[in-house]
């Protein structure tokens, strides 16, 4: 499937990165993080609200660039330096919007690529000429006024929002319990999914951002032995764990977010024996048989055994983490030339430019991802500097 990069105007603070601007493979367009910095770097506002409207004025120019608009866009994820600031946010992105709801994300971040960069805003469109369907639920009816739909679908792909354990009225269900609220949100996730027309065994990819890391392995473990018990490896879907610093409203602990592929066929997924949770019904990377788009776990440096690789060392960590990656791909028949996305989460947010140059020793430059980076606060064992997760599409 041929492949389109667009590279960051000239002058802009990332240029020389390995990072497109936005990436198109197909109907499907990425479009990496985008900030309200101007082309010299320079904050556009001091306030949220202004540097959220920069944001996606550029999001809007990266979609119309590769010949789509707005109303193409079927997912937004965004990342709040003060996630008290994500209301902020989600008020300009209603006027810039309208009536277009994509799915939608929004989680605080410990840092993004500097301190005076306030929310990153990153987003999927898909450019085909299918019609676009907004899903709503009952349940989710507390997404009513924001620009956000429970769930939405364009052709064989459908993104649901990050669910959050929130009433129809807004109100926060089982403040601070985790697996009642795991519970909670996986069962409006299965409602979400019927109600767009898919099935569970279309989901290829589920992250979950976690209030409190230790809140991670009851969001895994739940899934995995209730929602899709006695599934092999071989026929299981990504899954990726972030530790955020806060969500859309205090008490809750966390948000979920699934894609899904409505292509014939059933999962295909790859695993490697060199990552922890090899044995695990949790795929390295996941596609539909009949599909091009591959979900990629986020990837660690631990071994098969749990053990922490390169502690403390934050290139090794990464070169671990591509290793990782390519080599799943290469169980597909593909390579890191067909990764189109990459979004890494580090603890030390200021990791990202050395994680980055380890980039730029592995991509092609013209043939960048898209690439946004956001700092976490905890990721699934003590030791971990990155969680490196990614997204590819195969060539016909």
């Amino acid at each position: 499937m041929s492949k389109s990069y667009h590279a960051f105007h000239a002058g802009d603070w990332q240029a020389g990165q390995p990072s497109s601007a936005a990436v198109r493979a197909g109907d499907l367009l990425f479009v990496a993080g985008q900030v309200g910095l101007d082309d010299a770097g320079r904050p556009v506002a001091a306030d949220a609200a202004g540097q959220a409207r920069a944001a996606l004025g550029r999001v809007k120019a990266a979609v119309e660039a590769a010949g789509g608009s707005l109303a193409d866009v079927i997912d937004v994820m965004s990342f709040h330096r003060d996630p008290r600031e994500i209301d902020e946010v989600l008020a300009v992105a209603r006027e810039v919007l309208g009536d277009n709801r994509p799915a939608w994300t929004a989680v605080g971040s410990s840092g993004l690529q500097r301190p005076d960069i306030a929310v990153s805003v990153r987003a999927l469109a898909h450019l085909g000429a299918d019609e676009k369907i907004c899903v709503a639920t009952p349940a989710c009816a507390w997404m009513d006024g924001l620009p956000m739909s429970a769930a939405c679908r364009k052709g064989d792909i459908m993104v649901t929002s990050g669910l959050l354990a929130l009433d129809p009225a807004g109100m926060v269900v089982a403040p601070g319990e985790h697996y009642a609220q795991v519970r909670y949100c996986y069962d409006r996730l299965k409602e979400v999914i019927a109600a767009g027309g898919g099935q569970l065994n279309d989901v290829i990819d589920v992250i979950c951002f976690n209030h409190d890391f230790r809140g991670m392995e009851a969001t895994v473990s739940t899934w995995c032995a209730e929602i899709v018990p006695n599934i092999a490896t071989a026929q299981a879907n990504a899954y990726t764990l972030i530790a955020t610093t806060g969500l859309m409203r205090h008490g809750l602990v966390g948000a979920y977010r699934a894609i899904l592929d409505l292509s014939d066929g059933p999962r295909v997924a790859t695993n490697l024996p060199s990552v922890h949770w090899h044995a695990e019904p949790i795929a390295g990377a996941t596609r539909k048989k009949g599909g091009r788009l591959v979900a990629i776990s986020g990837q660690v440096a631990s071994d098969g055994d749990a053990n922490i690789v390169a502690r403390g060392d934050v290139a090794a960590q990464a070169h671990y983490c591509f290793s990782q990656i390519r080599g799943v791909l290469e169980k597909h028949g593909a390579s890191l030339a067909d990764v189109v996305e990459i979004v890494s989460y580090h603890k030390d947010p200021r990791a990202w430019e050395t994680v980055m140059a380890v980039g730029r020793e592995l991509f092609k430059e013209g043939a960048e991802p898209a690439w946004t980076t956001v700092g976490c606060t905890g990721l699934f064992l003590e030791g971990y500097l990155h969680e490196i997760y990614a997204m590819a599409v195969l060539d016909d």
